[in-house]
C-alpha cells in the first residue's frame, strides 16, 4: 500500500501535472516520510480506490432473475421455470461508466489537492523548525558578544573607568537574552512533536536542526501564476470532473424517460398420461344393461355371443380409465417493457440534476475567485519576505555590526563619545535585526510553500547557490 501511495504522490497525471521540489534532501526525505505514513492521504487515496471499484459496478447488468414454481393441482402440468434478464435502454450503462469514471477523477483530484495540502504544512512547520533553530544561533552568538562586553564593563569597573550600574546592566541584558534562547530551546520539543504530526509518525520521534534551504526563484507575472492555477489547482479539477459528472447524471436522469426491456425464457412441463375411475356410467354400460335386462325378460331372443359381450362389459363398469395426453412440454419467450408514463417524476429528475450541475458550477467560480484572493496574499507574503530579507541582510544588519564593532571600541578604549548606554544600545538593535533577518526568510519560504499549494506545484527551480542564512 504505501508504495503504491508513493508512486501516486510522485507521478505526473492529468490531475497533477507537475512534481514538488524540495529545496534540501532533508525535505524531500520528510515529504517521502509524509506520503507513506500520512494517515490523512492514506485515507483519500483508499477513497480514490474505492470510487474506481464503482465503475465495473455500474457498468455491469443487472443480476438475471430465475424462478421456480410446482403445480399443486392441474390435470396436466407438472411445473412451470422462468428466467429473465432487464435491459436498460440504450447508452445507459456507457453513461453510469462515464459519471462513475468522472466520480472517480474528483477523488483522485481531491487525494492529489490533500497531498498538495500536507506537503505545504510540513514545509511551513519545517520552515518554522529553521526559525527556531537560526534564532537559537543568533541568541547564542549575541550571548558571546554580550559575555564579552561583560568582561569589558567589569575590567573598567575594577579600575574605576565604570559604573556600577553598567555592570548591572550588562547583566540583565545578558539574562534577557538568555532567557529569551531557553525559551527557543523549550519551544523545540512542541515544534518537532507538530512536524511529526503532519508526517503522521509519532509525536516523540526524535527530530534534528534543519538544513540550510535554498531561496525560491523570483515569481512569474501574476497572470501566470492565476494561469497556472486553473490549470493544474487539483482542487479546482476535483469540481470541473463534478459538474462533469453533474452533467452526466442529467443525461441519466433523461434515459429513465424511456423504457427497459426484460427479456425471458419460460419452460413448462407437461405431465404423462392420467388414469381416472368413472364418476358416473357410460353409455355403452347402460345399453348393455338394458339389453341384458330384455334377455332377462324374454323381450330380445338369447345370443350368446352378443349376451357375453353385455355382460363383460356390465361387470367391467367400474374399472379405470386412461385419458392420453400427446402434448410436449412449453417453452416460452417473452419481452417485458415498463411503462414510464410519469412524465412529471422524471422531468423533476432532469431539473434535479441540471440544477446539481449548475450549483457545481458556481462552486467552481467561488473556488477560483478564492483561489486567487489566497494566492494575492501569498504573492504579498513572497515578495515582502524577499524585500525584507534583503534589507536585513544587505543593509540593516551590516550596518547594525559595523555600528556596534566601532562603538565597542571606542568604549573599550575609553575614546570620546562612545558611551555604555551607546554599546548596549547597538548590541540590542544587532539582536532585533538578525531576528528580523531569520524571521523574514521563514516569511519568504512559507509564502512560496503556500503558492505552491495554490498553484498545484513549483513555478520554477531552486538555486542551490541561494541559501539561507541567519546572518
Amino acid at each position: 500500500m504505501s508504495a503504491i501511495i508513493l508512486v501516486v504522490l510522485l507521478a505526473t497525471s492529468e490531475v497533477s501535472t507537475q512534481p514538488f521540489y524540495a529545496p534540501n534532501e532533508e525535505i524531500r526525505t520528510y515529504l517521502l516520510e509524509a506520503g507513506e505514513h500520512s494517515p490523512v492521504l492514506q485515507a483519500r487515496h483508499a477513497q480514490w480506490r474505492a470510487a474506481l471499484e464503482r465503475v465495473p459496478q455500474v457498468t455491469a447488468l443487472d443480476d438475471p432473475m430465475f424462478s421456480f414454481g410446482v403445480f399443486l393441482r392441474s390435470e396436466a402440468n407438472n411445473f412451470k421455470a422462468a428466467l429473465g434478464q432487464k435491459f436498460p435502454w440504450f447508452g445507459t450503462l456507457r453513461t453510469r461508466g462515464e459519471k462513475a469514471t468522472l466520480e472517480a477523477d474528483a477523488a483522485l483530484a481531491r487525494f492529489y489537492n490533500e497531498r498538495n495540502r500536507v506537503f505545504s504544512e510540513v514545509k511551513r512547520v519545517y520552515f518554522e523548525y529553521t526559525f527556531l533553530g537560526e534564532s537559537i544561533l543568533v541568541t547564542e552568538s549575541l550571548l558571546e558578544v554580550l559575555e564579552y562586553m561583560g568582561d569589558i564593563v567589569r575590567s573598567k569597573y575594577e579600575v574605576g573607568m565604570a559604573q556600577e550600574d553598567e555592570v548591572l546592566r550588562i547583566t540583565i541584558e545578558q539574562t534577557k537574552v538568555q532567557d529569551r534562547r531557553d525559551g527557543f530551546l523549550q519551544f523545540k520539543p512542541a515544534l518537532m512533536a507538530r512536524l511529526n504530526e503532519v508526517i503522521g509518525v509519532a509525536v516523540d520521534t526524535e527530530r534534528p536542526w534543519p538544513q540550510k534551504v535554498a531561496f525560491p526563484q523570483s515569481l512569474p507575472s501574476e497572470e501566470k501564476i492565476r494561469q497556472q492555477i486553473q490549470e493544474s489547482n487539483p482542487d479546482l479539477r476535483r469540481l470541473e470532473a463534478l459538474v462533469q459528472s453533474r452533467s452526466k447524471q442529467a443525461e441519466l436522469a433523461k434515459k429513465k424517460g424511456y423504457p427497459d426491456f426484460t427479456l425471458g425464457l419460460d419452460f413448462t412441463s407437461i405431465g404423462t398420461p392420467d388414469t381416472r375411475r368413472p364418476n358416473r356410467p357410460f353409455p355403452a354400460t347402460l345399453n348393455s344393461a338394458n339389453r341384458l335386462a330384455n334377455t332377462l325378460s324374454g323381450n330380445v331372443p338369447f345370443n350368446p355371443v352378443t349376451t357375453g359381450i353385455d355382460v363383460y362389459a356390465f361387470g367391467n363398469r367400474r374399472n379405470p380409465v386412461i385419458y392420453p395426453d400427446n402434448r410436449d412440454d412449453n417453452i416460452m419467450v417473452s419481452l417485458k417493457v415498463n411503462l414510464p408514463i410519469w412524465r412529471k417524476k422524471i422531468r423533476a429528475g432532469v431539473a434535479e440534476a441540471r440544477m446539481l450541475e449548475e450549483a457545481a458550477t458556481h462552486e467552481k467560480r467561488r473556488r477560483a475567485l478564492e483561489l486567487d484572493k489566497a494566492a494575492q496574499m501569498a504573492i504579498f507574503t513572497v515578495e515582502d519576505g524577499a524585500r525584507r530579507h534583503g534589507v536585513f541582510k544587505d543593509s540593516l544588519t551590516p550596518q547594525a555590526k559595523r555600528s556596534y564593532d566601532s562603538l565597542q571600541i571606542q568604549y573599550a578604549t575609553g575614546a570620546l563619545g562612545a558611551s555604555f548606554l551607546d554599546v548596549l544600545d547597538s548590541i540590542q538593535t544587532l539582536l532585533v535585526f538578525e531576528l528580523e533577518q531569520v524571521r523574514a526568510a521563514r516569511d519568504w519560504q512559507i509564502g512560496a510553500a503556500d503558492l505552491e499549494y495554490l498553484t498545484g506545484g513549483p513555478w520554477g527551480v531552486y538555486e542551490d547557490t541561494q541559501i539561507v542564512e541567519a546572518n
